[in-house]
């Protein structure tokens, strides 16, 4: 606490004034925490930032969201000298090492004496700007208020059973909206500990969690298939886990499957999303877990299934996922527009689609803009996504449509293959377990497919070589 208060007084020092918003582009470290908090303590709004961002993604976000200062450390260094040119409001350059220190360095801000005085906010001001991840076009900053922080905190810490003995392990980059509560608003206001790591690697996580007796390891899907794809899975104790949890995406049930029969330990799966602070559903920690579902609402949360011209759609029919509660955002920053298009009534209007069964599980079908029409039927990438990967050869798979004259779109999937692979063996194997109109017409087989920061697949990119190609 005395090195965030230190440096909360060096920032002030430095120039940084209450209401500006600074971007915080460090990777996971005591540095990344020390700054968050310090940045708080004088009422300064933080924009975290991927550290591994180029010149034109840095450029946009910090002209976006107007930042005037910047604090980063060696990783971004080299991408901050390249865009300051361009640069319109950011004059304030905090490095914590490599170049780039001409105007105040990281260390120096702990040379300060305690701030004694905190700089007071009221609940509806903006503590934080995320920015999404772009899979619907640009990002946009989501603008996250000290009360959606302390409802959720209190929320997560209620719904998970947090307590001062949880040993947390911090693999998700912080700058994710998840990686910041589940690893530092939480741990903390309970007072446990956290391990952070910079980088993941499945089998240094897997040793770590038995050697430290991690009891919170919170992931997403393409770091379970990671786990399931290692040859070590099975070499470690993994007895001490109170919490396997995987958000972020819908995780495949034959991955869940898999965790469960090589090492005996249930998959928690959460839902949310940037604009709800992070979490929305989730499934209990103790009790029956309903296998492909994310749970219930969290308690506080209120949630509907509604149709196109909003009616509210039976249980068990599929229709888009809204909700309303405390976790819901204050607004897109400088963009009201799109605000008004997402909020509407009070309603976060997420774009996913999903039912609900009459226990009131929430189970998540697909994204409205990844639904592929095939000569009149609706067709799921995901379900076609579980088939692809309850394959043994599959290691990870992405479905699209591309547009065609004949179907309107065509089903294609994207493979990544752990054993060579024929296209009409994993053609015959689709058909065997789902709908002819649901199988792929296309096999595309690479080396990897098109993530975020945090492992979230993305589509887009996959889209545009379709584009280019046609």
């Amino acid at each position: 606490m005395e090195r965030i208060l230190r440096a909360a007084n060096g920032l002030k020092y430095a120039g940084i004034e209450k209401d500006s918003n600074v971007a915080l582009m460090m990777i996971n470290s005591p540095q990344y925490i020390i700054s968050y908090y310090a940045l708080l303590a004088i009422g300064a709004t933080v924009v975290p930032i991927n550290p591994t961002f180029k010149e034109k993604e840095l450029t946009y976000v910090l002209n976006d969201a107007q930042c005037s200062a910047i604090l980063y450390d060696f990783v971004g260094a080299e991408v901050v000298e390249k865009a300051k040119a361009d640069l319109r409001t950011t004059e304030i350059f905090i490095a914590s090492s490599g170049p780039g220190k001409e105007n105040c360095q990281w260390m120096g801000l702990l040379q300060f004496e305690p701030i004694t005085n905190l700089t007071e906010r009221s609940e509806d001001d903006t503590a934080q700007i995320l920015y999404t991840s772009g899979t619907t076009g640009q990002p946009k900053g989501a603008m996250i208020t000290h009360d959606n922080i302390a409802w959720m905190t209190d929320a997560m810490t209620a719904t998970n059973g947090t307590v001062e003995s949880d040993k947390v392990a911090v693999v998700l980059p912080l700058f994710h909206a998840m990686a910041k509560m589940a690893g530092m608003w939480c741990p903390f206001y309970k007072g446990a500990t956290i391990y952070l790591e910079v980088r993941f690697v499945p089998e240094a996580i897997l040793e770590m969690i038995e050697r430290e007796r991690i009891t919170v390891f919170i992931g997403v899907p393409t770091m379970f298939t990671m786990f399931v794809h290692s040859p070590k899975l099975k070499e470690y104790d993994y007895s001490s886990l109170r919490i396997f949890g995987s958000g972020g995406a819908s995780i495949p049930v034959e991955i869940i499957d898999r965790i469960r029969k090589n090492i005996g330990v249930e998959i928690l799966e959460a839902y949310g999303q940037t604009e709800a602070t992070i979490m929305i559903t989730s499934q209990p920690v103790d009790g029956e877990k309903v296998v492909g579902s994310v749970g219930p609402p969290i308690e506080g949360v209120e949630l509907r299934i509604v149709t196109a011209d909003n009616r509210d759609v039976p249980r068990g029919e599929v229709g888009e996922i809204i909700f309303r509660g405390r976790n819901v955002m204050k607004g897109y920053y400088g963009k009201p527009e799109e605000t008004a298009a997402t909020i509407r009534e009070g309603w976060v209007y997420t774009g996913d689609l999903g039912y609900q069964d009459q226990q009131g599980n929430v189970f998540i079908v697909d994204r409205k803009k990844d639904m592929i029409i095939r000569g009149g039927y609706n067709v799921y990438p995901r379900e076609i996504e579980e088939v692809l990967y309850s394959h043994p050869d599959v290691v990870e798979c992405a479905v699209i449509g591309e547009p065609d004259d004949l179907f309107g779109e065509e089903i294609v999937a994207y493979v990544v293959v752990k054993n060579e692979l024929e296209e009409q063996v994993l053609s015959d194997y689709c058909r065997e377990k789902i709908a002819s109109y649901k199988t792929p017409r296309i096999y595309r087989f690479i080396d990897s497919l098109p993530k975020t920061a945090t492992g979230k697949i993305l589509k887009g990119p996959l889209r545009q070589k379709h584009t280019t190609k046609r």
